[in-house]
């Protein structure tokens, strides 16, 4: 089976296509934009689709989606079926992009941190086919966007650039404290983990996976880059829930053929 999952962040779609659990392509748009979907299922011809967002208005792109697969685009939401037990006392607002990246980790790994680092941090801790909780924080650019939009005089800074330990001069001094900074938590987050989790591998995903990967090797611990984690997990999840549809629709069947003296 074909699936095409749709993973829709605060700043970009992430389109891709797996086939019995292999990544074949992922397609990266900036906005709610489907034309770029159209010449990627036309190649692919995916048998069904599944999406998950952040809570941004997804009407009318589902729609040029649906029209253009000519099959329903699955939306996860809390009450979707789901091949992992998920521990949160607020399951109703657990962000349905962790549900998807955790769904996905536990086919990895049987013990993961999953760190995605986006717009928000996010860093949730996956055992035995369990999402037990995590934390979020702001990501990079929203912690440089907000010194500088919240001060009177700290400017914009980029990520790249010199990262020092202390900062000589005020762009440093930003930037070695942002970056620093959540390296410093992931690490700190990482290692309390290992004291209950011996074995656990930490997985690194999302947009500054790629920038924070080295960084955090420079301290000794050994990141895994899991670009297609929340992929991975929609195709799980996708499966999961026909398959409970069709059991389900197949017990109800066996029980209403069932003799009337019964």
């Amino acid at each position: 089976m074909r699936v095409l999952t749709i993973d829709i962040g605060n700043t970009a779609v992430k389109g891709s296509v797996f086939e019995d659990g292999t990544l074949l392509e992922s397609i990266l748009v900036d906005n709610l934009d489907p034309i770029p979907f159209f010449p990627f299922i036309e190649k692919f011809h995916p048998d069904g689709a599944i999406c998950c967002s952040v809570g941004r208005e997804l009407k009318s792109f589902l729609w040029e989606v649906e029209h253009w697969l000519q099959k329903p685009v699955m939306q996860l939401s809390h009450e979707t079926p789901l091949p992992i037990d998920v521990v949160y006392a607020s399951r109703n607002t657990l962000g349905l992009d962790r549900i998807a990246a955790a769904a996905g980790a536990s086919i990895v790994a049987e013990e993961a941190l999953v760190v995605d680092a986006g717009t928000a941090v996010t860093l949730d801790i996956v055992a035995s086919n369990r999402f037990l909780g995590g934390n979020i924080s702001p990501g990079l650019r929203l912690r440089f966007r907000s010194l500088n939009k919240f001060t009177s005089r700290l400017p914009l800074v980029s990520p790249t650039g010199d990262i020092p330990v202390f900062g000589y001069d005020t762009e440093t001094a930003i930037r070695s404290g942002v970056v620093n900074g959540i390296v410093s938590e992931i690490i700190s987050a990482f290692r309390a983990t290992k004291r209950d989790h011996p074995s656990i591998r930490l997985l690194l995903t999302g947009g500054d996976a790629d920038f924070l990967a080295p960084l955090i090797r420079e301290h000794g611990e050994e990141p895994e880059i899991a670009h297609s984690l929340v992929g991975k997990g929609l195709e799980r999840i996708y499966i999961h829930a026909i398959n409970h549809t069709i059991n389900n629709y197949n017990n109800n069947a066996k029980y209403n053929s069932l003799p009337s003296d019964i």
